[in-house]
């Protein structure tokens, strides 16, 4: 029989303030994130201590409700019962609260409101691809079987058409046109843009001499259009900024032009500038920066031994400290855009070992727990969870309050991140997480295994080492703090 989630979602909503205060809600795998208009009218103390709820965090200019598995259940109870929507709102919170919440908290927010309602997507298209990149290469099926381009088709085009995905969250997020960031998106993806550096000749180059060097094939109005060599798919920074642009122009239009006519031309107006901005400031500018960025971390890993060591133990210790926070969007983010650019990326490499040294902990604690039925009754389903990449039913409900596997589990992620760092281990994709992660390293377009081995290296010796110290660590009176 389904749960009923009315009288959670009703204390959740009269805790936070009530929907007066609510100003966005969205949710992502494991954690309800609010907008609120005033956040000290929420009541911490007693959603904390409210059955069904993991934890609170305050972060990214969010209000953050983790409450694991069940959080999409809870959601539409609570968009049903209040008549809420997705980053539904009471209020322009746009320039106001951006300003009182500081820059990066309010950047996090903008991040993470438009890239959290693909995720689960994300990660099924990842996983199937990575799949399907790995099928050849091991014999299952051959590249020009039809199994291999329907389900090929189905993985690659999520990533290839991701900028119409993020044009259609982004425009929700800066509410403002939904169909009209989609349809920035199609712009920035058509095939005959796309495909211009092979189908045109060279007609000039920019910044000649420097290390920003860069061909253009044709102009706009005389302008050169500079584009990446793979052209904007897959991309996620230019998208964001278009329709950024879009949703103000969007105002100044609903501000100026007469009603009669503001149906028609407010998205005339808002998709000729925007697409048109983007092709000669926007896009070249933004993916520039991205460029530099992936050009810094790839110049950081391949310092000898030092390099990769550092970078990979910082960002494998600590990235699941900022999932706790809601704080990784940022990296996922510039991830993304440097696999657009590269084809793949090293930090969301060594970022992914986290789910898997929280699934060997897990099993540990399960085990060594067998004769303490509170820690085993939150360990056992928690554990369920790390396995498919979701860590915070196992960190908030076992990890942190313990506090001596919160910081094993940061060791383990370091050790794990520095072995992936030194072996200069790569990531194709960010796709599936856990168990479901080690498609992501497979290479699509060689079908190549070998930083999937590399990270099979990494994930053996890191996480048994975290396994074999949590047996050695765990001690029943500690978990008395559990009741």
């Amino acid at each position: 029989m389904a749960k009923n989630y009315d009288k959670l979602s009703e204390t959740i909503v009269k805790s936070v303030g009530g929907t007066e205060n609510i100003s966005a809600l969205t949710h992502c795998v494991t954690r309800l994130r609010f907008t609120l208009v005033d956040e000290s009218k929420a009541d911490t103390k007693t959603l904390e201590q409210t059955e069904g709820i993991l934890k609170i965090i305050q972060a990214g200019g969010q209000y953050q409700v983790v409450i694991g598995n069940e959080v999409g259940d809870v959601f539409d109870a609570i968009c049903a019962k209040y008549n809420l929507g997705p980053s539904d709102s009471n209020q322009d919170t746009d320039s106001a609260q951006g300003e009182k919440k500081g820059v990066i908290n309010n950047l996090m927010n903008i991040i993470s409101g438009i890239l959290a309602p693909t995720l689960g997507v994300l990660a099924a298209a990842g996983i199937v691809k990575g799949l399907v990149s790995l099928g050849p290469t091991l014999g299952w099926f051959t590249t020009e079987s039809g199994f291999y381009m329907v389900l090929y088709a189905l993985s690659d085009g999520f990533f290839y058409f991701l900028p119409i995905l993020l044009g259609f969250t982004s425009a929700r997020k800066f509410k403002s046109n939904e169909f009209v960031g989609a349809a920035i998106g199609c712009a920035l993806v058509y095939p005959g843009m796309v495909n211009i550096a092979t189908t045109l000749n060279i007609a000039g180059t920019i910044f000649a001499g420097t290390a920003f060097e860069m061909n253009y094939y044709n102009t706009f109005l005389g302008i050169p259009i500079v584009m990446p060599g793979t052209g904007y798919t897959s991309s996620v920074v230019p998208i964001i900024l278009a329709v950024y642009v879009a949703s103000r122009i969007e105002k100044l239009c609903k501000k100026s032009i007469p009603v009669a006519v503001r149906g028609v031309l407010t998205p005339l107006f808002s998709l000729v500038c925007a697409v048109v901005l983007t092709y000669i400031v926007i896009g070249p500018v933004s993916m520039a920066i991205c460029g530099v960025i992936a050009n810094f971390v790839t110049f950081l890993y391949h310092i000898p031994v030092v390099g990769g060591v550092v970078a990979g133990a910082l960002i494998g210790g600590g990235f699941g400290i900022l999932v706790m926070f809601g704080l990784h969007w940022v990296i996922i983010s510039l991830g993304l855009s440097t696999i657009a650019i590269n084809g793949f990326d090293y930090m969301l490499a060594c970022g992914s070992i986290g789910p898997m040294i929280g699934m060997f902990q897990g099993i540990a604690l399960c085990i060594a727990s067998r004769k303490n039925r509170k820690v085993r009754d939150l360990a056992i389903p928690a554990t369920i969870s790390q396995v498919c990449g979701i860590g915070e039913p196992l960190m908030y409900s076992v990890m942190i309050p313990l506090k001596k596997p919160l910081v094993l589990n940061i060791v383990g992620g370091a050790i794990g991140g520095a072995i992936l760092g030194l072996l200069q281990t790569k990531i194709f994709m960010f796709g599936g997480s856990g168990l479901f992660s080690f498609p992501n390293f497979v290479n699509p377009a060689t079908g190549s295994i070998s930083d999937m081995i590399k990270y099979v290296i990494a994930v053996l010796i890191a996480g048994v080492f975290t396994f074999v110290t949590q047996l050695i660590i765990y001690k029943d009176k500690d978990a008395e703090i559990l009741g």
